[in-house]
């Protein structure tokens, strides 16, 4: 038998066995009882996770000693309630193993049980981590891992964030609303500890963020603000499609028309290739075909808008009469000039 699966047998055996341990203890009134639970399960935890960091061993080995982890600190924060680290370590374990996952190409030391497709979200685990997080906060809100760094950024703030933002692929409007404003609280809580260095990033989310709630002033000024500090093109078309929602639609033509078509297409390219990414599904299409209409591509701007109105994102009713505005007035158009030649859509020479 391989040491790997002698640790797991071992520590089924001690989680199935350590209830009646400790409720002994707990009976015989020992005034230390609760504390010292809460020391084995933090430390149980901790090796638990050192376990499923090990080198060599399986999917299934790393995936229950994750589980085991979880159990131990969750069984640690039912013995001292109040206290904030094993909410943190909680989330920090799942968060670890099943969210960081960018760049899986290059490096070497990603969680094999992150998911294969970044597009589709571990709802149950997103939220446990977001659940963790949350109890962490409330008991130690001035935790200095709450805190901004030098560089303007805040890795659990932030990434808690992201988490709720991706969650808002929900069919439920009121979720889905739910989970961007709480990511919006997030980036404002960076903002606010943060001096005027803050990573452009965070503006230009808190401007997406703004934007899907239908907060468009705000949006509009949170990418001009991201702009100021290094925004990228894809800053800037967020900045003209929130400007086009908002009914300017000449100042959103304007400025996307400022870019070269170079840029248009290097952003089509991150997107396809998932360097950014948007939420609800198909929001991207509302960009693409925002683009193609100002540079007069009209037919694929025709179907960008079809695909955007057929997409979850173009389920939503803040903006699809906008989106419908724009693809009627190019029907018309097609129909009193026909087109000679239907080029296909940049995304799908990527497929």
């Amino acid at each position: 038998m391989r040491l790997g699966v002698i640790a797991i047998v071992l520590a089924v055996a001690t989680i199935t066995g350590r209830a009646d341990v400790w409720q002994h203890a707990i009976e015989t009134s020992s005034p230390d009882a609760m504390q010292d639970k809460y020391d084995f399960e933090m430390k149980s935890g901790d090796e638990q996770t050192l376990q499923a960091n090990a080198r060599g061993i399986t999917y299934k080995e790393i995936k229950n000693h994750v589980a085991f982890a979880a159990a131990a600190y969750r069984a640690a924060a039912l013995a001292k309630p109040t206290a904030p680290e094993p909410h943190y370590r909680l989330g920090k374990l799942l968060y670890s193993f099943f969210f960081e996952c960018e760049n899986m190409l290059v490096q070497s030391n990603v969680s094999i049980l992150c998911s294969s497709d970044p597009t589709n979200i571990d709802r149950k685990h997103a939220e446990e981590v977001i659940a963790a997080w949350d109890a962490f906060e409330a008991r130690a809100p001035l935790d200095p891992r709450l805190s901004v760094d030098a560089e303007g950024s805040s890795e659990i703030l932030f990434q808690r964030a992201i988490l709720h933002t991706k969650l808002a692929n929900a069919q439920k409007p009121s979720e889905d609303r739910k989970h961007l404003e709480a990511a919006t609280h997030d980036y404002e809580k960076i903002l606010a500890r943060a001096d005027q260095s803050s990573d452009e990033t965070i503006w230009s989310n808190l401007a997406e963020t703004y934007m899907m709630i239908g907060r468009l002033d705000d949006a509009v000024d949170m990418y001009r603000e991201a702009l100021k500090r290094g925004g990228s093109a894809s800053t800037l078309y967020g900045l003209a499609v929130a400007l086009d929602r908002d009914e300017r639609g000449a100042q959103a033509r304007d400025l996307i028309l400022s870019q070269t078509e170079e840029s248009k297409e290097t952003f089509h390219k991150r997107v396809m290739m998932r360097q950014v990414f948007f939420v609800p599904p198909g929001e991207e299409y509302y960009y693409f075909a925002l683009l193609e209409e100002a540079y007069g591509s009209n037919e694929l701007a025709i179907e960008y808008w079809q695909k955007y109105l057929h997409s979850p994102a173009g389920a939503r009713v803040e903006f699809q009469a906008r989106a419908k505005q724009h693809l009627d007035t190019l029907l018309a158009q097609r129909k009193k000039h026909p087109p000679v030649f239907l080029p296909p859509l940049p995304d799908e020479l990527f497929r």
